[in-house]
């Protein structure tokens, strides 16, 4: 006979998933507008012309140059963590973070592979909510570091790139916003940190709500965030833009056997290009990406064509750049099916 939690419970779970594929309905409807609005009036025949003369050596140095960036991203999130009690090996951080290259590639949204190097990182013995701080902070530090570097490269306008004034607007704000959280995250180290629950979480005669409430809050408010570190990963993460234009630079090159994208600009759109990615209203980026990249060639005179062929190789070299995540996660749950 269930119970009326266990009904609640069985419940529940229909409309989770009802949810869930409700959501990768929306993200996938989204990225198929998005591709049909940044293709129109293009001539496919004139874009893809191009790829006939395809420079392999440029194309197979796309990868290298996004696998690279995840290294970096490996780096400053291994900071983050020992900065916040949960110490991490360069290996194991480099596993986990090509794992999450790996889920963020296919998956709508990136909270899927935040959860697997989370979930890792705790199952070889760091705590749970000190994983969880440096995580998210990895996370603010990387969109801080995007934001900035767009608001220059929108507000200071290099190579004539002249954008729209809802572009600058929007961006304007965001830079804003970074020094704010900024702010706030110092602020909530001056959060007091009540003695009575720490008596009460560490009682072990202690039971009922009020004592499981405790022991689960007590781990995070022990946790005391690093602003200093937080504020070198932003500045860490530069590299990390400086390299996914890399990419963009030989694929573009790689295609049209052209320098109409030379490296300088590739470097200066990334940034714009990232920040709108960052919006998870579409599959893995699909769809934003090639709308924003044909926006951005036309901003600065180029074929939109050839805008849209170096946005789909993009999503393409990202997803390769992502498989040797996937034979990273199988290693790491082997040793989880031998213990079962």
């Amino acid at each position: 006979m269930s119970t009326p939690d266990t009904a609640a419970g069985t419940a529940a779970a229909p409309r989770r998933s009802g949810l869930t594929v409700a959501l990768f309905a929306l993200k996938v409807a989204a990225s198929i507008g998005l591709l049909w609005l940044a293709t129109r009036g293009i001539d496919f025949a004139a874009a893809f012309a191009a790829v006939d003369e395809v420079d392999p050596l440029l194309l197979l140095a796309a990868p290298l140059a996004v696998m690279a960036a995840t290294a970096v991203n490996a780096v400053r999130w291994r900071r983050l963590m020992a900065a916040h009690g949960a110490p991490l090996g360069l290996r194991q951080s480099l596993a986990l973070l090509f794992v999450t290259q790996f889920f963020n590639s296919g998956l709508p949204s990136t909270l899927g592979g935040d959860a697997a190097r989370i979930v890792y990182a705790v199952r070889d013995g760091a705590t749970a909510a000190n994983v969880i701080a440096a995580t998210i902070l990895d996370r603010f530090a990387g969109y801080s570091s995007v934001i900035l570097y767009a608001a220059a490269v929108v507000l200071l306008q290099p190579f004539g790139l002249a954008f729209p004034p809802v572009w600058r607007a929007v961006v304007l704000v965001l830079a804003l916003v970074v020094p704010a959280g900024i702010v706030v995250l110092a602020l909530v180290n001056a959060l007091p940190r009540p003695d009575a629950w720490a008596r009460l979480a560490t009682d072990p005669g202690a039971h009922g709500l009020r004592a499981r409430a405790a022991r689960a809050v007590l781990p995070i408010l022990r946790v005391r965030i690093d602003v200093s570190a937080v504020l070198v990963a932003i500045i860490v993460s530069v590299p990390i833009v400086v390299l996914i234009g890399l990419a963009l630079f030989l694929l573009n090159a790689a295609t049209c056997g052209c320098g109409d994208l030379d490296l300088p600009r590739a470097i200066a759109i990334t940034g714009p290009l990232l920040l709108a990615v960052s919006v998870p209203i579409s599959m893995a980026g699909w769809g934003v990406r090639e709308v924003v990249m044909v926006g951005l060639y036309g901003l600065m005179g180029l074929p939109p064509g050839q805008g849209l062929v170096t946005s789909v190789l993009y999503g393409v070299t990202v997803f390769v750049a992502g498989l040797p995540g996937l034979f990273l996660w199988l290693a790491l749950r082997t040793p989880q099916s031998r213990t079962a």
